[in-house]
């Protein structure tokens, strides 16, 4: 039987590898269109018909070489590990300063970020702004303990760590550095040592690997803690107490990093035991592991009210849990979504995960059909790789940034495959015996041309991508004003109209998943005027509430986008003709805009010290400039006479100017 389930899984990922890059699919209308399908593909069969061309050349001209002619280089193993681990830390971390500038790009980054900063002050939640539509941005919200982000404690606690020392930025670059070990320990309890070494220069070569251990994202942590469970119990004949608690302690933590992946994580952990035999260990793991279930249900319940309530529920509603259901924004998640979903992720995987001029899991594909799965270990990685795919294939959001991110944590698995993958093909080759041609020779140039290929054309084409793309994220305005000896001082960053409805209607009440939907739908100028009409008459959240619940429901068809507007997500009916006070809001638009939230978390936790970012909210700044008398005020935004040009700092010194624009 276990035979049996082996092939099975083996082919259905021989079946999703192969075929899924090639398929036409349908863009989904919401807001994953997939990757661009046709210029892939065509890159793919030009690649692989260079790559068919070289080995058939290297197989035809080393025909006169001895059986043994390959170069053999003795490198202690040691070495060649501590040599990848310190290479990947090396290129993440040029990845995390140069290419991305020491900056969070996603707002998934910046809420763990101002939630990190929060536990290195010692405290669970940032006190509650006296005027939140100044400073709440994506992802945070209040709730009776204070100000928080909506993730779970475990990825903004290792941030807070290297806060604490000045050093933020290093936390991910080292768990991947650190991961490389884990890698090699996990593939060599499965495979042996040789394939140990492969399959850890796989991974820490990945492009995906690299980039996205240049980003604050908690992927990167969770993957490591992953491995680390992995690791303590997987591939060995028996498992010992302490490796088990081991296991249960790196699950444990994983939990309060993505619990998700947490149950993802676990079924390789659970095949393994229940096909060895070992299942007494389980009590032990969930022994490890109940110290830190007991801190993620005690943050959730001083957070968010209950020991079972996440953040992400708080903020908005069941509607952002799994299932198919309508998601937080509005849309109807259905089956057909979910398969389209994955399909996308899948054919990332491809073009992410090693940057080669070949679909990446090609090799895995091939192997999938042609080779005989019949181990233990085989079976395990099968489910290691499915694992993640399946428990994300229930969840609305595709999670497109660097890759498909919520399939990160299954890039050892996908390592370990390859690597297993490329030996299958080279023992097979070894059988084929052909005087005039050697099969050998051609599988290995073609993988060295694989690889050269990647390493010296896609991979810093990549990197260059990565740079140009979101200018603004990259700035340091907290540096520019360190230069200038400015030690305390406010600066005013103006968002966009709709940004700067959206937050006041947060800051008034309205639940964020009512605002994400009536956003998506109704016109700006019409939530504007609500909003004005609340805060002028004092009417309750739950009146706001109501109004825009009924305003939804008179509201057949979205307003359409107002597409001549500078922010491309305003809807407004009608472009000329606005009421005046509309008018001037989309005035301000066009006299350009930037965002805000990609700064918000450099601020202190009181809001009362150093350097202050605030959203600009122009006449109504009056209110906020008088909590800071005798501070400096600037102004943070694109020059006069270049609305979309990159932001500059000016020191404001007219306060009528910034109260009467």
């Amino acid at each position: 039987m276990a035979v049996g389930l082996n092939r099975f899984l083996w082919v259905s990922i021989g079946t999703a590898l192969l075929l899924i890059p090639f398929l036409p699919l349908t863009p989904r209308s919401g807001l994953d269109s997939g990757p661009v399908w046709w210029p892939h593909v065509q890159a793919w069969l030009v690649g692989m018909l260079s790559i068919a061309v070289v080995g058939a050349v290297a197989g035809r001209l080393t025909t006169a070489l001895k059986r043994n002619g390959w170069p053999r280089i003795r490198i202690s193993v040691v070495v060649v590990i501590s040599g990848l681990a310190v290479s990947l830390f090396v290129a993440a971390t040029f990845a995390m300063v140069v290419i991305f500038s020491s900056n969070p790009h996603l707002v998934d980054e910046i809420a763990q970020l101002f939630q990190a900063r929060v536990y290195a002050a010692g405290r669970m939640a940032a006190p509650i702004p006296e005027f939140p539509e100044f400073f709440l941005f994506l992802n945070s919200f209040i709730t009776q303990q204070g100000w928080v982000s909506q993730y779970p404690p475990g990825h903004p606690a290792l941030l807070a760590m290297g806060l604490l020392v000045g050093l933020g930025w290093v936390v991910n670059p080292l768990l991947a550095g650190a991961s490389v070990f884990l890698v090699f320990q996990l593939t060599r309890q499965l495979y042996g040592p040789r394939t140990a070494v492969t399959a850890s220069f796989l991974w820490a070569t990945s492009g995906w690997v690299i980039f996205m251990s240049g980003t604050y994202q908690s992927h990167v942590s969770a993957a490591a803690f992953a491995l680390l469970a992995w690791v303590a119990v997987l591939g060995l004949r028996r498992v010992a107490v302490s490796r088990a608690v081991l296991c249960g302690v790196a699950l444990g933590i994983l939990g309060t990093i993505r619990p998700l992946d947490t149950v993802a994580a676990s079924l390789p952990v659970l095949f393994w035991l229940l096909h060895s035999r070992q299942w007494r260990m389980a009590p032990w793991i969930l022994l490890g592991g109940a110290p830190f279930v007991a801190v993620l249900a005690f943050v959730n319940w001083k957070s968010f009210g209950h020991p079972t309530m996440f953040g992400y529920t708080a903020l908005y509603g069941v509607a952002h849990g799994l299932g198919f259901h309508t998601d937080p924004y509005g849309w109807t998640f259905t089956p057909l979504d979910a398969l389209r979903n994955l399909f996308y992720a899948l054919r990332r995987v491809h073009i992410y995960l090693f940057e080669w001029p070949i679909p990446a899991g090609l090799p895995i594909g091939v192997w999938a059909f042609f080779g005989k799965q019949k181990r233990k270990s085989e079976l395990v990685v099968a489910v290691g790789i499915l694992s993640l795919p399946l428990c994300y294939f229930f969840y609305w959001h595709s999670g497109y940034y660097i890759g498909p991110r919520f399939y990160y944590g299954v890039t050892p698995f996908l390592a370990i495959a390859t690597a297993r993958a490329w030996i299958w093909g080279r023992h097979t080759a070894r059988k084929w015996n052909v005087t005039w041609f050697r099969p050998e020779l051609a599988l290995r140039w073609c993988g060295v041309a694989v690889l050269l290929w990647g390493f010296v054309g896609l991979l810093p084409a990549r990197s260059r991508a990565y740079q140009q793309q979101l200018q603004t994220a990259k700035l340091h305005p907290e540096r520019l004003l360190a230069a200038q000896g400015v030690e305390r001082a406010i600066v005013l960053i103006p968002g966009s109209w709709l940004s700067r409805t959206v937050v006041g209607l947060w800051a008034a009440g309205a639940p964020a998943s009512l605002v994400e939907r009536a956003v998506g739908r109704l016109d700006t100028c019409d939530l504007d005027t609500l909003l004005r009409g609340t805060r002028r008459l004092g009417f309750s959240s739950a009146v706001l509430t109501d109004s825009l619940d009924q305003m939804l429901a008179r509201t057949t068809e979205p307003v359409p986008r107002a597409t001549a507007a500078p922010d491309p997500s305003t809807r407004l009916r009608r472009f000329e003709d606005l009421p005046e006070r509309c008018a001037i809001e989309l005035a301000r638009d066009f006299d350009g805009f930037t965002l805000y939230g990609q700064f918000a978390w450099y601020n202190s936790v009181d809001l009362n010290d150093g350097i202050v970012f605030a959203r600009d909210l122009f006449e109504e700044n009056e209110r906020l400039l008088a909590n800071y008398p005798g501070w400096e005020i600037w102004r943070y935004a694109p020059p006069v006479l270049e609305p979309d040009g990159l932001p500059i700092l000016t020191r404001v010194t007219d306060l009528r100017g910034i109260l009467d624009e």
